[in-house]
């Protein structure tokens, strides 16, 4: 019980971390960010950085950006532009 505690405590830390940092490259650098889950940990990508990633094959082979945008715990718009959809 303690262990599992433990776990979502730091999954929860890492995901405030995640999400801080993907608004923040997201205002600086004017990319669209996502937070997805990779490898059970929550890590801030570009939009991008995803689309590179589908080139390299790193995910399934029907995976796509669209659904790369809808199993992302947090999307991080830039500030000074309209999101595009």
């Amino acid at each position: 019980m303690v262990k599992k505690l433990f776990k979502t405590l730091v999954f929860e830390w890492r995901l405030r971390r995640a999400t801080k940092k993907a608004t923040r490259h997201a205002a600086r650098y004017g990319k669209k960010y996502l937070v997805i889950v990779f490898d059970g940990k929550p890590v801030a990508v570009s939009m991008q950085g995803i689309k590179n990633l589908i080139r390299q094959r790193r995910f399934v082979k029907s995976f796509t950006s669209a659904e790369a945008m809808k199993r992302a715990i947090y999307v991080a718009y830039p500030k000074n532009r309209r999101p595009c959809f």
